[in-house]
């Protein structure tokens, strides 16, 4: 191999790696949009809130894998926290902890069971990890009264439908960014 054609293999490397990070970046930006536009929407149940970001997460997971799902669902919980107000507080921990907990369970259910969830099934799923996560942290550490897990088939209904409407809004954001952008996992 010639000094030019290394030169050329590695700046070809190094504009992926800034298309990449760019991309990563806008992707981070928009969850983390989504979730302070639905902090801020009224809710009768604080608890309860469709997880518009998920949708961003999903697609990160499938354009660059979990590694990368798992850092912007961590970079949307700390910057997202930090916009509305509740870094280091009770709602944090729990956001972080229920969005880490769905990012890793989604991208490994991507990963390595693509073949037999959709992303609608790995969606509802993910969203099932984020409330049982989050229930059972509030139990632990806020609530311990056994009457708390009476919510648990409302919330888990919820999240039902929460899944299914981030992993249609997934499936058709992803069709989209692949008519307009090369993306190299897919």
């Amino acid at each position: 191999m010639d000094d030019r054609t290394c030169k050329r293999e590695e700046k070809a490397l190094r504009h992926e790696k800034i298309r990449h990070t760019l991309l990563l970046s806008l992707l981070t930006s928009l969850a983390v949009i989504f979730f302070v536009i639905e902090s801020a929407i009224p809710n009768p149940f604080p608890w309860l809130r469709l997880g518009l970001a998920n949708t961003v997460i999903i697609m990160v997971i499938v354009l660059y894998g979990m590694k990368d799902g798992l850092l912007v669902a961590f970079l949307r919980a700390m910057v997202g926290s930090v916009a509305i107000g509740t870094f280091l507080g009770p709602g944090f921990w729990l956001s972080i902890s229920g969005g880490l907990a769905s990012a890793f369970m989604m991208g490994f259910l991507y990963r390595f069971f693509s073949s037999v969830f959709s992303l609608i099934g790995i969606s509802v799923i993910g969203a099932y990890i984020h409330s049982l996560t989050q229930i059972i942290l509030v139990y632990f550490f806020l609530i311990q009264r056994k009457e708390i897990f009476y919510l648990l088939p409302i919330i888990l209904f919820c999240s039902l439908i929460a899944g299914c409407i981030n992993g249609l809004a997934a499936i058709f954001l992803l069709d989209q960014v692949k008519k307009v952008i090369p993306v190299a996992n897919t």
